[in-house]
């Protein structure tokens, strides 16, 4: 277990996904430079894939090859930790590795947020063992002192949080943004 304000590679220790030890296989075996990358195609398509794809290639390029049908977004990464892309004229990049063509009948609108009723469920699911609806608060708050006092650095923005609010509180977005008004005044 990698200690509160440490790096895991500060132990030796590093994790990656296949697609990445696939592309350190290429570059260090076969002295390929990463130029592509193996990205799934899957959601409101006709033929969900996988497929290799050249950094740069546009997404709108790509979910035409798997018969993108009524998708309203598309989610760049998984259900929980991706984010829903601005524009389909974007490049893949070589942290791609999932695009879900998003519709109501696949990924549902969520409800409106009701307020918290405390149940820690948020806590229960939290795999860094945080205590999200404290984080939530703080952040709604504007109390970035105190967020970052209650380890807001070691969210890992995974969603579980989210996905298991009774409140239907969209709780990774308020890390988000509370990280990001940090990074800001940390900037300045």
């Amino acid at each position: 277990e990698i200690p509160h304000g440490v790096r895991s590679t500060d132990y030796g220790v590093q994790c990656f996904n296949v697609a990445t030890a696939y592309s350190v296989h290429r570059a260090v075996n076969h002295g390929e430079p990463l130029i592509s990358r193996i990205v799934t195609l899957t959601g409101a398509v006709s033929a969900p894939q996988n497929i290799e794809a050249l950094i740069g290639t546009p997404i709108d390029e790509l979910m035409q090859c798997a018969g993108q049908n009524d998708a309203q977004e598309i989610i760049m990464g998984g259900p929980l930790m991706g984010f829903t892309l601005p524009t389909l004229q974007t490049g893949i990049h070589k942290a791609s590795n999932c695009l879900i063509a998003k519709n109501d009948q696949l990924l549902p609108p969520r409800p409106p947020a009701l307020p918290c009723i405390r149940c820690g469920e948020c806590a229960r699911a939290c795999p860094a063992r945080l205590q999200p609806m404290d984080l939530y608060w703080f952040a709604k708050a504007h109390q970035f002192g105190k967020a970052q006092e209650w380890h807001l650095f070691d969210c890992i923005e995974c969603g579980a949080c989210s996905y298991v609010c009774p409140s239907q509180i969209p709780l990774v977005d308020f890390y988000h943004f509370a990280k990001s008004e940090i990074w800001a005044a940390e900037r300045d």
